[in-house]
């Protein structure tokens, strides 16, 4: 059942478009930052019409639930410093492809998530290295 995209969905959805990725948590935290006059009921209700019509998904990463805009397939990183993630767009078939040979089950779609350092948090180290410690 396809619903109209009233004002307030509209700024839910836009909300986690600018961020990429948040929890609810964060999602309205941010909303608030922004002075919208939104009601909690109705961003959660909002959120769950939103996954209804399948326009955002959640996706588990490091054991939290993060909610984003659905976009074409792809993977995650997480830097386990800071906890930014980004969106990783990479083949999964070859993937798939390969768990499906040495695996009895049978497999139809994957998540994955990569976890390391990002680019700041590794610049960041790179200067402690450096420092001179007395």
């Amino acid at each position: 059942m396809l619903r109209r995209m009233t004002t307030q969905k509209k700024i839910v959805y836009q909300a986690l478009e600018e961020l990429g990725h948040a929890s609810v948590e964060f999602l309205i935290e941010y909303l608030r930052s922004k002075n919208e006059q939104i009601s909690l009921a109705t961003i959660y209700r909002n959120i769950q019409a939103l996954l209804a019509e399948q326009k955002i998904r959640i996706v588990k990463l490091k054991g939290n639930d993060v909610l984003e805009t659905v976009k074409e397939d792809h993977a995650h990183f997480v830097c386990e410093q800071c906890g930014s993630i980004e969106d990783i767009f990479v083949d999964k078939k070859d993937v798939l492809s390969k768990a499906s040979k040495v695996c009895i089950h049978q497999i139809k779609k994957c998540d994955m998530a990569f976890y390391g350092l990002c680019q700041n948090c590794t610049e960041k180290g790179k200067g402690k290295e450096n420092e001179v410690r007395l």
